[in-house]
């Protein structure tokens, strides 16, 4: 027994009498199908009696046991947790657990307590265990060195990340319609029609479902071979794609089987021997320079090589918003930020994403308050004023209002994140857009532009103020800090010099040319690659290049952070509340079944040209022409985030929190654990070297601003010993002198 996510889980091992511990054995997990168990699956396939000849461990885990609906209907029985990509779901209320987690834990503690040779760890599953197996193949390839799915195997059309292509063999009979179902056998001499067409009767299709599938996860070629003896069993064979690395994928149809693990006794298809045989050829090669990424509590875990860029993303979660990375974070570009990189070392490395919890209390509220000339409707957040650090004030952009800018997805991000740390947050209307006015003529709501306190928009941000220091919600010495987008981006760097404010964020608007010559309030810009806004564009972004080297040129505090396109993931639409994960993953699916993506799932073209597609051929997008109108908005604004276009985004919520809080002359040291691998030697001795020129800070312990420049190398030897931050664009880490 063992407790895995607070819950007793059982199996059973099996030790042959030939272990002595001398020396390293394989291990083999045998996994029962629905309503079986450990115990029932140890008494009668064969495996047990197999090991003591062949001087390897069985271990037969349990199931746990779930109430679910499959095709006969509800039903209390033992399954493995495979949902989605199964026969059956679990009924309302039912919430399934980590089988995954569960093996791995299995694997720690027998390899703990035997001599197990780690490089020969293999899983074989039936019925409901084959579907598991598939599961194991697909998330587990860095511990197995080969899997076997017996009478069951993938399902959904949906495309996987795996951990890494390692073989498999997919084993069926040709009677075999499932526990209890009848059928007509399959014509043995169809086997290779059955596995290469679609749509045909036969199993319902779904040897072509199965081959097709597998030959998509593993880079498999279609071409294949036949071998064997129809009266007796076939097997298909599929090689590897050219250059794309894994193993031989084996398809085996055996004759008069039905729905049952053969073990030689009852049917002469010796499966355990045949299976052990083709297994033990294989073993995790470690020699290979491909290591293992594990990402808890988020995406992007996998087998890599080094040197290769990987892109690693926090998961939603309800009620809780990430603040930063724990574990091997010398490898992140960035420890704090939900979405970073990883170049792969030469070792095996893990991260576990942090969050917050957002208390009952941190929301939004509509607020009714007198602005300089009529009723202004905000959304408003304030902590108990005792704990206030600052209010940041959130600026829509052009056509737009307070609610749908504070409730943007990517906006409400970095809005639960600065809850979390004690600010308040405002969101406020242009007076254009709340009361439907044109006052320049140029038919779009905008705020009123220009450096004067008096025009509306800041008289009304200063009435708003005043009211709230009034009603003893803040005082005079509040900071206050500007967050815009687009039109309230631009907004944003003016009304903070207008006022005397803290400081400014501006994402995806051109900033001043005539402020970045003259402003000293700091600010940050925050462009987009492919910003194809019609005011903003390569042009625009050019010029605020420039303008941010007119701020800093004057050693005024200002930082540009360009986000670039990155790939699209199956849980991205997730991050919607209106989009669950299965949505996400079968919206993946249908973009990625659709030619939208390239290889290595970026997009190929700007999200209009899937717009017209789907306009197009919409057979094509069944579940993206059915969801609603807010989910279709939510939809097209996650894509344009990760394609890089017009929009805000979270990417850079980690440097801006840091930013609100610490601004240019000090920086935060609080989180920061680990040494970085962005310098060396480290530790230093006179000097430190970048790994190209780069724009650096260097502060003390306390935040304190000791150096700063631009160069490859730093002279580093009038520096007291003692550990320092080191900082360039969003990369940070500890320099120990």
């Amino acid at each position: 027994m063992t407790s895995s996510e607070g819950v007793e889980r059982e199996y059973v091992v099996h030790v042959p009498m030939t272990y002595d511990g001398s020396q390293p054995v394989p291990l083999i997990f045998m996994l029962h199908g629905t309503s079986g168990s450990g115990p029932e699956f140890y008494e009668n396939i064969g495996w047990k009696e197999l090991s003591e000849t062949e001087n390897f461990i069985v271990v037969y885990p349990s199931s746990l046991r779930y109430k679910i609906i499959d095709e006969e209907g509800p039903k209390v029985t033992t399954k493995w947790n495979t949902p989605p990509d199964a026969n059956f779901v679990l009924q309302p209320g039912e919430v399934g657990k980590d089988d995954i987690k569960f093996l791995r834990k299995v694997i720690d503690e027998i390899t703990e307590k035997y001599n197990i040779d780690n490089r020969r760890i293999y899983l074989n599953g039936f019925s409901n265990g084959g579907n598991m197996a598939a599961k194991c193949a697909i998330e587990m390839g860095d511990v197995l060195a080969a899997v076997c799915q017996n009478a069951s195997s993938f399902s959904l059309d949906t495309h996987y990340v795996i951990k890494r292509k390692l073989p498999v063999l997919y084993q069926t009979g040709d009677k075999d319609y499932g526990p209890g179902n009848q059928g007509p056998p399959v014509p043995m001499h169809l086997f290779d029609t059955l596995i290469s067409t679609p749509g045909l009767p036969y199993k319902n299709g779904k040897f072509y479902e199965v081959a097709h599938l597998t030959q998509r996860h593993f880079d498999l070629l279609p071409e294949h071979t036949i071998t064997g003896d129809s009266n007796f069993a076939l097997v298909a064979t599929f090689l590897p794609k050219p250059n794309t690395g894994g193993y031989e994928y084996k398809f085996v149809l055996v004759k008069n089987l039905a729905h049952n693990y053969p073990n030689g006794v009852f049917h002469p298809f010796d499966a355990p021997k045949i299976h052990w045989n083709w297994m033990k050829q294989y073993s995790l090669d470690e020699s290979t320079s491909a290591k293992t990424l594990t990402v808890n509590n988020g995406y992007g875990d996998g087998y890599y090589e080094k040197d290769e860029k990987i892109h690693v993303r926090s998961e939603q979660q309800d009620g809780k918003v990430f603040t930063h990375w724990t574990g091997d974070t010398e490898y992140l570009e960035s420890p704090f930020e939900y979405h970073t990189t990883v170049n792969m070392p030469d070792k095996n490395i893990s991260v576990t994403a942090q969050y917050a919890d957002i208390g009952t209390t941190m929301r939004m509220i509509p607020l009714p308050v007198k602005g300089a000339e009529r009723t202004k409707n905000i959304q408003i957040y304030l902590p108990q004023k005792d704990k206030l650090k600052g209010v940041v004030w959130f600026l829509h952009g052009t056509n737009g209002n307070a609610t749908n800018m504070v409730y943007d997805i990517e906006v409400k991000q970095m809005i639960d994140r600065l809850m979390t740390l004690d600010y308040g947050i405002i969101g406020i209307t242009s007076e254009e857009s709340e009361y439907n006015l044109d006052f320049d003529g140029d038919g779009n709501k905008r705020w009123t532009y220009g450096i004067d306190s008096n025009l509306v928009d800041f008289a009304n941000i200063r009435a708003i103020r005043d009211t709230l220091i009034g009603r003893g919600r803040i005082d005079g010495s509040t900071k206050h800090i500007a967050y815009g987008y687009s039109a309230g981006g631009a907004f944003a760097e003016l009304v903070v010099n207008v006022l005397n404010w803290r400081a400014a964020i501006n994402h995806n608007a051109p900033s001043s040319e005539p402020l970045s010559l003259e402003a000293i309030v700091p600010y940050i810009i925050s462009i987009s690659e492919n910003d194809r806004h019609p005011d903003v564009g390569a042009a625009a972004n050019a010029q605020s290049k420039i303008n941010i080297k007119n701020y800093t040129d004057r050693n005024i505090c200002a930082v540009l952070l360009e986000h670039k396109k990155s790939p699209l993931y199956p849980e991205r639409f997730d991050r919607s509340p209106l989009i669950s994960e299965q949505q996400s993953i079968a919206i993946f699916n249908e973009i990625k079944n659709n030619n939208n993506l390239d290889a290595n799932n970026n997009f190929i073209n700007f999200s209009d040209a899937l717009s017209l597609d789907i306009i197009a051929n919409p057979q094509n997008y069944p579940v993206i022409v059915n969801l609603t109108n807010a989910q279709k908005a939510h939809l097209e604004n996650q894509i344009d985030v990760t394609n890089a276009e017009h929009n805000v985004k979270a990417d850079f919520n980690g440097y801006l929190v840091d930013f609100i809080q610490n601004l240019c002359g000090t920086t935060s040291t609080e989180d920061i654990e680990q040494q970085s691998l962005f310098f060396f030697p480290n530790p230093s001795s006179s000097s430190i070297t970048f790994e190209d020129i780069l724009s650096y800070e260097i502060y003390d312990m306390t935040g304190k601003l000791i150096l700063k420049g631009t160069s490859k190398e730093v002279e580093v030897d009038g520096l007291k010993a003692g550990v320092y931050i080191v900082r360039s664009g969003i990369k940070v880490g500890k320099m120990v002198r």
